[in-house]
């Protein structure tokens, strides 16, 4: 239980808005009471902030992550692809420079 709330936590804290902190661990808790899992239940929160359109930048990123979220106005799950991606072209391009 105390993983599931702390998973819905980083999840609400991803997105930087307070509802869907205390609406997702009021799922968490009711899961419980019902004699459900509350792990799937954190989970689904995560996927949720995966698939939510970026509404701008909440901590202002440095690198291509940064600059990804400020200019996608699109899931998270594409903008983390963007940054991964752009990360590991500026890893290229700095081995090819040292190699």
């Amino acid at each position: 239980m105390r993983a599931a709330l702390l998973l819905v936590r980083f999840a609400a804290a991803v997105i930087g808005d307070d509802r869907y902190r205390e609406q997702w661990e009021a799922d968490v808790l009711g899961a419980q009471e019902l004699g459900m899992s509350p792990l799937p239940v954190a989970f689904g929160a995560l996927r949720a902030v995966v698939v939510m359109p970026s509404k701008g930048v909440v901590v202002a990123g440095i690198g291509p992550l940064g600059i990804a979220l400020k200019h996608a106005q699109t899931s998270r799950g594409k903008v983390l692809a963007i940054a991964v991606v752009s990360a590991l072209f500026l890893l290229g391009g700095l081995a090819l420079l040292f190699a």
